[in-house]
């Protein structure tokens, strides 16, 4: 037991797909060297081609993304479909924005399917498009960076429109984690809010991992297990830390994802329904305390020398796989008023 806990915190800040450093930490990037090419073409990509998607319900397999120890007999598939927009992975290389080979064969995209999406899997019809990412150099060069996010965002944007016009079914579900985040809510403030129609189609969203205002977007946030038409958004850290580089303060919305109230009460141990890890296994139950304060989520693991010698002040790239138990099952709850 204690040498699967000593492999497990080994690897806890590598749940996701993205890096465990801090914004702003670059000096074991490949960079851009050279400013935003304003002369580049970047044509608009082709949502109409596969090839230009993730994961499609129509064409892949949600159960490959599900952790190998799932138990989802009692799961059923909702008339709902989710819009994925994953986080940043372009540590590396000379330009601003991922071109279409990396979409190709990519671990760190597979990575985030498999750590995410997933919790979407089975029980809603999952979507999720590939973007030209811009890199993460770009939240510190913000000159080329805006230029570079507004490439990104224009992909994000091409795709939720062919999203919109092609599901299946009326109700969709947004969800977004940290880069996929801020087009998230650009997305929404920007386009879904200027279309009463699918105002009234989104049922909830998912935007996790980047700071949202209390009074940002038309809708509000959840605030109870079972709302719907509201949105959902933390940030996960250390009990007591106060990150320099993250806005956090009252008007920042945090949402508890083990009570789903946006209140500053700790949530019980035993409420907590495990985490999903690097092997695609769910384990340790009742393991975290979670609580909201000043816009941030501030999490607690038991006290033990492995788990002090393994923890991290900012678990940003676990914000799903911290609580990916409790999320899936506070979803199915949340959708049941729909069947």
């Amino acid at each position: 037991m204690m040498k699967s806990i000593f492999l497990t915190l080994l690897t806890i800040s590598l749940f996701s797909c993205q890096s465990t450093k801090e914004i702003g930490d670059y000096w074991n990037y490949v960079i851009p060297k050279s400013d935003f090419n304003d002369e580049i073409n970047y044509p608009p990509l082709d949502y109409t081609d596969s090839n230009n998607w993730m994961f499609h319900h129509n064409q892949d397999n949600y159960q490959e993304l599900l952790p190998k120890n799932y138990n989802g007999d009692s799961d059923y598939l909702n008339d709902i479909s989710v819009f994925y927009i994953h986080p940043t992975t372009l540590y590396e290389g000379i330009n601003w924005n991922a071109d279409t080979s990396y979409f190709r064969e990519n671990h760190l995209l597979k990575l985030c399917l498999e750590n995410q999406a997933s919790i979407f899997a089975g029980i809603t019809k999952l979507y999720a498009p590939h973007y030209r990412e811009m890199h993460i150099y770009s939240y510190t060069d913000t000159l080329n960076g805006y230029k570079a996010y507004d490439i990104a965002y224009l992909d994000v944007l091409n795709a939720f429109k062919y999203f919109v016009n092609h599901i299946e079914n009326n109700n969709f579900i947004i969800a977004s984690h940290s880069q996929g985040t801020n087009h998230a809510v650009r997305l929404i403030k920007d386009y879904i809010s200027s279309k009463k129609e699918l105002e009234n189609r989104l049922v909830l969203s998912y935007l996790i991992g980047m700071h949202v205002n209390k009074n940002e977007l038309y809708m509000e946030a959840c605030n109870s297990p079972y709302q719907t038409n509201c949105f959902l958004s933390w940030r996960s850290f250390n009990e007591n830390y106060y990150p320099k580089k993250w806005n956090y303060g009252e008007d920042i919305v945090s949402v508890n994802p083990i009570t789903f109230m946006t209140d500053t009460l700790k949530s019980e141990r035993k409420k907590h329904l495990g985490i999903l890890l690097p092997n695609q296994r769910i384990r340790f139950k009742k393991t975290i305390v979670a609580s909201n304060h000043l816009g941030m989520l501030w999490i607690k693991l038991p006290k033990s020398i492995l788990f002090n010698r393994y923890r991290n002040d900012s678990y940003h790239a676990a914000d799903f796989n911290l609580y990916w138990m409790n999320i899936r099952t506070d979803l199915q709850q949340r959708l049941s008023k729909f069947n």
